[in-house]
C-alpha cells in the first residue's frame, strides 16, 4: 500500500493558531480519505484532482482557520487495491468521509464499503449509474453529471441535424462494468431517435489496465461500411492509442469521448494526430474566466498548488472542495452523519459556476451540466453544443449526399 498523506499547504498549518484568533473560534480538523490512481496510466487524473482539491481546502483554511487533511492512498486504478485502501481509510485512519475516488471499477468496490460502514463517499470521479440509484444512497453524494448525460448531450446534438443510421455508429469501450453501460446508453438513444437497431450496436473492446487495442482496430478496419461516429468509453492511454492507430490506417471518423478520457496523458498522446475529437466535460473550460469559480480557481492554484497544471480534473477537484466546505458551519462537525445532513441542507446553491447546483435529501448529484471541448492542435478548446454537427459532420454528409445524387 502506497500511502501519501497530503495536508494543505504546510506553511498554512503553522498559521492555524493565528487564524483561530482572528476568526474568533477554535480551529478544527476534518480528515478525508482518497483512494485513487497516483501511479500507472491514470496517475495524472488522481494527481490533478487532488491538487485542485488541496487548493480549495487551503483557501478554506486561510479564511476560517480550519484544516482539511486529505489522506491519499494509491490504488493504480485497480479494484483489488481500492478495496483494502478504502477499508484502511475508514477503520484505521478513521476518516470523516471518503473524497474524490477515481474511476468506475474502483468506485464500484469502494461505494459498497462506504455504505456498509455508513461513511460518506463524496464527489467520486465517475459518471456511472452504479453510484446514482433512483432513490439516492445516503452515503454517496456526487458532484458531476452522469456518463449517460454526457453521451446524450452529444448524441442529441448530432441527430438534431443529421439522419444517422445503425451502421454510422460504433462504440469503443473498456471490457468491464465501467463501459458496459455505454452500450445500454447508446441503445436507448438510438431507440429514442427512431434509429433502426436490427444488427446490434457495433462494439470494439479492450481489457482494463492494458493497451491491447490492436484487435479492436482490426475489427474496425474490416467493418463495412465504416462507422462515421465512434463513441469512446474508456481510459486515456488505450483510447489515445486506438485513435492514433485508426488514423494511421486512413480512417477519419468523428471520435466522441467522455470526460474520463480528457486527462493530460490523452492530450499528450494525441497532440500530433490530426483527428476529429470531441471530449465532453463535467466542468467549464479552465480558461472561461467570465465565471467567478474559474477566476478563484486560477488564483488559488497559483498560490497553493503552483506546480500543478490547470486541467479539467484539477478544476473538478477544486469545485468538489468548494461544495464540501460550503456546507460546513463555523464550528466544524466531527460526526460523519452531521456532514451528510449539512450537504443535504444546501438545497439550490451557487458557487460561481454559471449553472445552478442542488443537493438535498432527494438530490445527491449537485450538477447535471455538460460542457464540450474539441481536441485541436494539442489543446482542449471549448465548443458550443449547437456547433457540433456543423464542425464535424456537415462535409461528410454533404459529400455522401452529392454521391447519391450522381
Amino acid at each position: 500500500m502506497i500511502r501519501l498523506r497530503q495536508i494543505i499547504a504546510p506553511f498554512l498549518a503553522g498559521m492555524m493558531t493565528l487564524c483561530s484568533s482572528i476568526h474568533g473560534h477554535s480551529a478544527q480538523t476534518i480528515t478525508l480519505g482518497m483512494s485513487s490512481a497516483f501511479s500507472g496510466d491514470n496517475a495524472s487524473m488522481g494527481k490533478d484532482f487532488r491538487a485542485g482539491a488541496q487548493a480549495g481546502f487551503a483557501s478554506f483554511h486561510e479564511k476560517t482557520g480550519h484544516t482539511i487533511e486529505l489522506i491519499s492512498l494509491d490504488d493504480a486504478y485497480d479494484p483489488r487495491q481500492a478495496a483494502p485502501n478504502t477499508r484502511h481509510l475508514i477503520t484505521e485512519e478513521k476518516v470523516t468521509a471518503l473524497f474524490g475516488n477515481i474511476g468506475t471499477p474502483t468506485v464500484a468496490v469502494s461505494a459498497p464499503i462506504a455504505t456498509e460502514s455508513k461513511t460518506l463517499l463524496f464527489a467520486p470521479v465517475s459518471g456511472s449509474s452504479l453510484i446514482r440509484p433512483t432513490t439516492p444512497d445516503r452515503y454517496i453524494i456526487n458532484y458531476r453529471a452522469s456518463y449517460e448525460e454526457e453521451i446524450t448531450t452529444v448524441f442529441d446534438a448530432l441527430v438534431k441535424e443529421h439522419s444517422l443510421n445503425e451502421e454510422d455508429i460504433a462504440l469503443f469501450n473498456q471490457q468491464d462494468m465501467f463501459s458496459s453501460s455505454g452500450k445500454s446508453y447508446l441503445d436507448s438513444l438510438m431507440k429514442k431517435h427512431g434509429i433502426r437497431h436490427e444488427k446490434g450496436l457495433f462494439q470494439m473492446e479492450y481489457s482494463r489496465n492494458t493497451l491491447a487495442v490492436e484487435h479492436a482496430v482490426a475489427d474496425l478496419l474490416i467493418r463495412h461500411p465504416t462507422p462515421k461516429v465512434i463513441f469512446i468509453v474508456g481510459s486515456a492511454a488505450p483510447s489515445a492509442k486506438f485513435i492514433r492507430l485508426t488514423r494511421q490506417y486512413g480512417l477519419d471518423p468523428l471520435f466522441i469521448g467522455i470526460s474520463f478520457m480528457g486527462s493530460r496523458l490523452f492530450i499528450e498522446e494525441l497532440q500530433d494526430v490530426p483527428a476529429k475529437i470531441i471530449i465532453s466535460q463535467v466542468v467549464p473550460h479552465v480558461e472561461e474566466k467570465n465565471l467567478p469559480i474559474v477566476v478563484d480557481f486560477h488564483q488559488d492554484m497559483a498560490r497553493f498548488s503552483p506546480r500543478s497544471p490547470l486541467t479539467p480534473l484539477s478544476l473538478e477537484g477544486y469545485i468538489a472542495a468548494k461544495i464540501f466546505t460550503k456546507a460546513l458551519p463555523e464550528t466544524l462537525p466531527v460526526n460523519r452523519e452531521a456532514i451528510i445532513n449539512l450537504l443535504e441542507s444546501l438545497g439550490q446553491f451557487d458557487i460561481g459556476l454559471g449553472v445552478p447546483l442542488s443537493l438535498s435529501l432527494e438530490e445527491h448529484q449537485a450538477s447535471h451540466s455538460v460542457w464540450l471541448t474539441q481536441l485541436k492542435d494539442g489543446k482542449l478548446i471549448p465548443i458550443p453544443v449547437a456547433t457540433v454537427p456543423k464542425l464535424y459532420l456537415s462535409d461528410m454528409m454533404n459529400t455522401e449526399t452529392a454521391g447519391k445524387a450522381q
